[in-house]
């Protein structure tokens, strides 16, 4: 085994940590980037939660929860939303949901 990162990984996780970084860095799903690549997206998932647990990739203590602060609303349909990493996302009228939750999933990563 070779030290990555001051961890030990076998050259299976290896294999499967230079994939699921050059997935976060394409921007593309991982269903997406599995199929460019001929993966599959199981064995994508499996590999990450390996690593997860491993500490070679973050987000071993992330849930799908984030914690939030609640504030009082500034005008009718008007979010303004922190988030733990210090960024906050505003916006007001009408959202489409899914929109948001992209948009949120985006920022959760920002450093």
């Amino acid at each position: 085994m070779e030290e990555a990162q001051g961890i030990d990984l076998t050259a299976r996780q290896r294999y499967w940590l230079e994939h699921i970084q050059a997935c976060e860095a394409s921007g593309k799903t991982t269903a997406e980037y599995a199929a460019a690549h001929g993966l599959s997206v199981e064995a994508m998932y499996a590999g990450k939660r390996v690593l997860m647990r491993k500490g070679a990739l973050p987000g071993a203590g992330c849930g799908r929860f984030q914690r939030v602060q609640i504030s009082a609303v500034q005008a009718a349909n008007t979010w303004r939303i922190h988030l733990p990493n210090g960024a906050a996302v505003s916006f007001s009228g009408e959202v489409d949901t899914g929109v948001l939750a992209r948009i949120l999933a985006t920022v959760v990563r920002l450093p």
